[in-house]
């Protein structure tokens, strides 16, 4: 019984979480419910790499769409610099001239060295977003950070749908049995006691292991559950975990493509359109932000509910990170995103508003 453990629960947990192949790195077997356990933190450090070839403006993508950028803002220039000339030799280096030179000039700037300035920026607001939601998730609620309480009650509920299914094969054994000797022997009761100790002990030997806060606050005597019922438990476990951490990975995927983009929202800026299509980007970017913000402080706030009053659903949690929490967050996250862009074409419209002497 005690192999059968062994290699359920690393089977369980390894569902949800990418191959590693690299010796260096946790096995599949230690990985199981990472993405769940330690929230978008994986997900953020997948993309390093991406972001530092970014940054090094050696990314093959953006070094195409800074040239196409780059090409565009010439011949914006290009054609705006007759209509400078005339200025300038009218009105000398006036106010207003220096006012309608300086954002095309800072556009050349930014798209200068393959984009370089503008990469720099990017992945300064790449790291502020990351640094915000890693700070939502030191908050302490019901005596547990948000961040330990998901890790907590993620790793019970991987261990209670484990011990589900040891406990799925116990219920095959009779209740009463007489052995060779002739004495009575419960081949069922004893099953289920050897497995609710040594989901114990393994439980908590795996939170000590990976530093995990928290006791294990269930016992697995009351975990019930026929075979079919744990064979769709199990599946759903799956599938949820891997909607949880697809979410997750597509907002990281989503400040990337973002700051992919920037260049071209950058140039069509200096086409003479009432609100400028960079707010647009920036007002984006924030709806992206709030949106990992809303999602951590969500599924945070669920856990350390779940935390102090613990349930034997092994599914509880993560229908929450896998359908509602993306829901609403989607929604906040938009909200606001839109919110900041009309403010910023309110304020252009106020800007450009000829004055009455």
């Amino acid at each position: 019984m005690y192999v059968y453990l062994t290699n359920l629960i690393p089977f369980i947990i390894a569902q949800t979480t990418v191959n590693q192949t690299d010796k260096n790195l946790p096995t599949d077997a230690e990985t199981i419910v990472q993405g769940a356990i330690n929230g978008s933190e994986i997900f953020v450090s997948a993309f390093d790499n991406d972001w530092k070839l970014f940054a090094s403006g050696q990314n093959p993508v953006y070094v195409a769409i800074v040239n196409v950028s780059m090409l565009a803002a010439v011949v914006l220039v290009s054609f705006w610099s007759l209509q400078w000339y005339e200025q300038i030799m009218s009105e000398g280096f006036s106010s207003g001239v220096i006012k309608e030179m300086a954002f095309p000039m800072m556009v050349i700037l930014m798209l200068n060295n393959n984009g370089a300035m503008l990469a720099t920026t990017s992945l300064a607001l790449r790291n502020v977003s990351n640094k915000l939601n890693s700070s939502v998730l030191t908050v302490t609620r019901n005596g547990i950070t948000l961040k330990e309480a998901i890790r907590s009650v993620n790793t019970d509920q991987t261990f209670i749908l484990a011990a589900k299914t040891a406990m799925a094969e116990c219920e095959k054994l009779a209740d009463l049995e007489i052995d060779k000797d002739g004495n009575q022997i419960t081949p069922k009761k004893d099953c289920k006691n050897k497995v609710a100790q040594e989901i114990d002990t393994q439980a908590s030997e795996y939170k000590q292991k990976k530093r995990i806060q928290g006791q294990n606050n269930w016992n697995p005597l009351d975990v019930a559950g026929g075979a079919v019922n744990t064979i769709v438990q199990g599946l759903s476990y799956i599938i949820f975990s891997g909607l949880s951490a697809a979410f997750q990975f597509l907002v990281q995927f989503s400040f990337l493509l973002t700051a992919y983009v920037a260049p071209i929202f950058l140039v069509l800026s200096m086409l003479p359109i009432g609100a400028k299509p960079i707010f647009a980007w920036l007002s984006g970017w924030l709806a992206l932000t709030l949106i990992l913000m809303s999602y951590s402080i969500i599924v945070g706030v669920a856990a350390s509910s779940i935390v102090n009053s613990p349930s034997n659903n092994p599914l509880l949690l993560q229908l929450i990170e896998a359908i509602f929490s993306p829901i609403l967050a989607v929604a906040i996250g938009t909200g606001g995103g839109m919110a900041l862009f009309s403010g910023f074409t309110s304020a252009a419209k106020f800007v450009v508003m000829p004055r009455n002497n």
